[in-house]
């Protein structure tokens, strides 16, 4: 019989709240699993970015800045991908509400020059410090 699991497997799509804002690139959530099964606190970590480490340059700005978009209480959509190296949290696409619009929250930080892109592998970049001028606040 053939095993019924993707090879690749897909990630899967949850909906969370925010709970607080740990970092640039970490928050904790409360998830809706379905079927009426909900966990907090979830550590979830921005795929696809690295923010500068809290008290380096920028670090603690770019906390302070993720907390203004995701306060307490923010709707988001989690696109898993896997737990990373510090599990259980997990890497996750995040998906957040601008004006009523989907967003997605790591390509708006990296237009904002509050992350830097990375895919995980090899040394994690730290965005420049002083943040350019212009792009999304």
């Amino acid at each position: 019989m053939a095993d019924p699991w993707p090879v690749v497997p897909a990630p899967y799509v949850y909906n969370a709240v925010v709970e607080r804002v740990i970092d640039g690139d970490t928050v904790v959530v409360a998830v809706d699993w379905g079927f009426f099964r909900y966990d907090n606190p979830i550590h979830v970590r921005l795929l696809g970015c690295n923010a500068a480490e809290l008290g380096t340059p920028g670090g603690d700005a770019a906390r302070d800045n993720l907390t203004g978009l995701l306060p307490a209480g923010t709707p988001l959509v989690l696109q898993t991908a896997k737990p990373d190296k510090y599990a259980p949290r997990w890497d996750a696409a995040v998906t957040y509400l601008v004006d009523g619009s989907p967003r997605d929250l790591v390509s708006d930080l990296i237009a904002a020059g509050w992350v830097a892109p990375w895919n995980g592998r090899g040394a994690a970049p730290v965005p420049p410090w002083p943040r350019p001028e212009g792009g999304i606040q």
